[in-house]
């Protein structure tokens, strides 16, 4: 299959719209490489014959003419470097599966979107994760993805991981991320929390979603939560808080993570 090849030098604050909107687009063919001056690369792979996705109507590409996969796959493969996920821990991209059986380190073999980092909000989560989990605790992480929030708290001290997507690629991947992290995660398909048992409970429950998906589960939340138990939702972007702020009275705000337009939040039930 061919594939046209698109790119637009940008800012950090057009990087921040960029990954928005394509995230709730579900728009993954896209990547981002350092430029010198402080400047971003936004690549940006169709299909032939197929135009540009409208929310990046605003800004100017450069076509680059005619690509085959098997040549933009390497060019963005290229930009694939360890990244300090959070104190502690670094995540190292793969081209296949291998064992990494050290505590600090995290394997992951990333998809298209993955550029050249985790977005800014799976990091901003995997800070205040790594803050509040300790030896012992169980951990439900909703919208797991990659697995790697669930992978972090197994490798942080957590006895229990339970990853939980709508997405059968997505567990399927999780899957993978704790075989190559030598970490016992369990993971469900599940509409949101649909799979879980009543009388299950977590001592830390982490959610990287858009404040729009979290807005329909996020009041259920509590149900399974231990008393005293913590909760941090991510994937906020600007003051999209304001939805979430009426299903969440029964907690306290312990700590606001930002990284950019992102937030995270740390949420103790009361």
């Amino acid at each position: 299959m061919r594939y046209r090849h698109f790119m637009a030098a940008i800012d950090e604050h057009d990087r921040d719209f960029v990954e928005a909107v394509s995230w709730q687009e579900g728009f993954s063919n896209l990547y981002f490489e350092e430029l010198p001056e402080n400047e971003i690369g936004l690549h940006v792979i169709v299909e032939e014959g197929q135009g540009l996705p409208e929310f990046l109507s605003f800004l100017e590409l450069i076509d680059l003419g005619s690509t085959e996969e098997s040549d933009w796959y390497l060019k963005w493969r290229e930009t694939l470097v360890p990244f300090r996920l959070c104190e502690g821990f670094t995540v190292i991209p793969l081209e296949n599966e291998a064992l990494i059986e050290e505590r600090d380190l995290i394997g992951l073999i990333p998809g298209m979107a993955f550029g050249t980092g985790l977005h800014e909000s799976t990091r901003l989560a995997a800070s205040l994760l790594k803050e509040v989990v300790r030896e012992g605790l169980e951990v439900l992480d909703v919208g797991c993805g990659t697995g790697i929030l669930s992978v972090l708290a197994r490798k942080a001290g957590a006895s229990k991981a339970l990853g939980l997507d709508n997405d059968p690629y997505a567990v399927e991947k999780t899957k993978e991320t704790a075989r190559i992290n030598c970490a016992s995660v369990d993971v469900r398909l599940s509409d949101f929390l649909s799979s879980l048992k009543g009388e299950e409970s977590f001592d830390l429950i982490v959610s990287n979603m858009i404040a729009e998906l979290l807005e329909n589960f996020v009041g259920e939340l509590e149900l399974h939560l231990k008393d005293d138990g913590y909760l941090v939702l991510s994937g906020i972007y600007g003051d999209r808080y304001s939805l979430l702020a009426k299903h969440t009275i029964n907690y306290t705000v312990e700590k606001v993570e930002e990284d950019g337009d992102w937030k995270a939040f740390l949420l103790k039930k009361r």
